[in-house]
């Protein structure tokens, strides 16, 4: 077992009856905790200020407090805990231990040169070449949901049999 996994690999038996913390609010915290309603367990979930909207889904979740931070410290300590040191956007820090963290914290797409990249690593359909079609993950942080880019990867395959033709997209 990786020595802080990702939250999605944890199952409910690894979580019961403990308290955990959670680096990040990405969307897996909410399908992990749909998945398992009846763990008892809590988490504390420490997230940047881009996570925000992320959190509308678990917002009135009671197994999780929700820890808005600019950065966090985790160091292994004796005894198989870890010490969490959560520094705030408004100054000050606290620090506590757990036994248990997991990661959450999704992922920065990889894409190919030639790509125009924003700021968050995605590469926004309209600051690409007419001829580049960006989907799914690759289009912005918001539309990293799988059926978005299987939608995405149909349409991407649809067009230029439409433009060959001359037929307008469906």
């Amino acid at each position: 077992m990786d020595l802080v996994a990702p939250l999605w690999r944890a199952g409910p038996e690894e979580l019961a009856g403990r308290h955990g913390v959670v680096l990040g609010a990405d969307r897996p915290l909410g399908t992990w905790l749909r998945a398992h309603p009846d763990t008892d367990t809590h988490l504390d979930v420490l997230h940047p200020a881009g996570d925000v909207y992320k959190t509308d889904e678990v917002i009135d979740e009671a197994r999780i407090r929700l820890d808005l931070v600019e950065r966090v410290a985790v160091a292994a300590i004796p005894g198989g805990r870890f010490r969490i040191t959560a520094y705030h956007p408004a100054g000050g820090s606290h620090t506590f231990s757990t036994d248990r963290v997991l990661t959450n914290i999704g992922s920065k797409p990889a894409a190919l040169d030639g790509l125009v990249f924003a700021a968050d690593g995605c590469c926004p359909p309209e600051l690409q070449h007419p001829r580049v079609l960006v989907a799914g993950d690759l289009k912005g942080a918001r539309m990293q949901r799988i059926a978005v880019a299987m939608g995405d990867g149909s349409r991407s395959s649809l067009l230029p049999y439409y433009e060959a033709r001359a037929l307008p997209p469906g």
